[in-house]
């Protein structure tokens, strides 16, 4: 388990107004949607392939594929190595940082104290939890290597090439400790009662830009290569843009002049959004993002989320409306989402992916249909 390093920056302290929440979820209180999006990557293209290619940013494959929808070429980069070419094992470092969050009011919400109805520290729950710690790992009905739930889901997407090698793409921590910053809730900021009573379990609401700014100037500050990903860590925090609720959304800046890929998601109580809608849930969706679409660069043929309007054009692995399941380690069970296969976007047949399916659980059994 980690040890937490606790650093200092100014705070503020007023008396809590907070009040406890209701029995239906804080969502369904407030007429809250949890959404996804997207900011745009802030570096050109010429500058990821040369920082792919130079090794300055985290590794990379870029490939191609024709699709069968329309036969036209799509290029990507994914995080890892070419599992249909010469399939290895990829290790990614990455900086875990958690971050106490300020509000008005002198709400303090802090990852390092239990979660609710819990008695373990929310940090040590997220970084000692099935994202970078080894699970069994189960998909379609095929038993996977014990191994963190991301590089499950990369194994499972690509098992074809994957089941008889040693294709991983591993997370390993570039510290000993999980740093602890302190920082004042940008402008705008406020808190809602959350899952159980108590200031502490409080949700706060921050406003995407200005929660951006503080991740990007944490980026800056403690990511000494752009070949290090960043994990940027809160509690029961939600972006806000004109209302509520973004849980995540992943990016890429420029930092010592290289490309460098981020992630943040919202990890929450029970009880805030729809049931399963809780913990690891958004984190394993940017995370299974970030992997597949690093740069934010990946077209696919357009594709439709199940039962919505509107196209997308972006391989976005989490954003197809599948749900989440359970997953139990240390006696805590984990919710992290289902993702869906590659093979689902660029509408392979028969699928490379496990059991012949077109996402990890299995939801999505045959290819996406065409959408305009």
């Amino acid at each position: 388990m980690k040890r937490l390093i606790l650093v200092s920056c100014a705070v503020i302290g007023i008396a809590s107004l907070a009040q406890g929440a209701s029995a239906a979820s804080v969502a369904e209180d407030n007429g809250w949607k949890p959404v996804y999006t997207a900011i745009p990557r802030r570096v050109d293209t010429r500058a990821v392939l040369d920082g792919a290619k130079s090794g300055k940013t985290i590794p990379t494959f870029t490939s191609s594929i024709k699709s069968p929808l329309d036969g036209k070429r799509y290029y990507f980069t994914i995080v890892g190595s070419d599992p249909t070419i010469a399939p290895k094992s990829t290790t990614i470092e990455y900086f875990p940082i958690a971050i106490r969050w300020h509000f008005p009011g002198g709400v303090v919400i802090d990852p390092t104290q239990p979660g609710c109805n819990d008695t373990v520290a929310v940090a040590s729950r997220f970084f000692d939890g099935p994202l970078f710690t080894s699970v069994r790992n189960t998909s379609n009905g095929v038993t996977l290597p014990k191994t963190q739930t991301t590089d499950a889901f990369q194994i499972a997407e690509f098992y074809k090439y994957a089941k008889h090698s040693n294709y991983h793409v591993v997370l390993s921590s570039a510290t000993k400790n999980v740093t602890v910053v302190d920082e004042d809730a940008p402008s705008g900021s406020t808190v809602q009662a959350g899952a159980c009573s108590g200031s502490s379990h409080d949700l706060g609401e921050i406003p995407i830009d200005g929660y951006d700014s503080v991740l990007q100037a944490l980026i800056l500050k403690y990511m000494k290569s752009a070949s290090i990903l960043p994990v940027l860590f809160s509690y029961n925090i939600v972006e806000t843009d004109g209302g509520c609720c973004i849980i995540g959304y992943h990016s890429v800046v420029t930092n010592h002049g290289e490309p460098q890929p981020y992630a943040t998601g919202a990890y929450t109580d029970a009880g805030i959004f729809a049931a399963g809608e809780q913990d690891i849930w958004a984190w394993q969706h940017e995370m299974g993002d970030t992997f597949n679409d690093p740069f934010i660069k990946n077209v696919t043929p357009a594709w439709r989320i199940p039962g919505q309007l509107g196209c997308q054009t972006e391989l976005a692995v989490g954003d197809a409306g599948t749900p989440t399941y359970e997953l139990t380690k240390d006696g805590f069970t984990y919710h992290p989402q289902e993702l869906a296969f590659f093979s689902w976007f660029f509408r392979q047949q028969p699928s490379i992916g496990t059991g012949g399916k077109y996402s990890y659980k299995g939801t999505f059994s045959s290819v996406e249909g065409s959408c305009s």
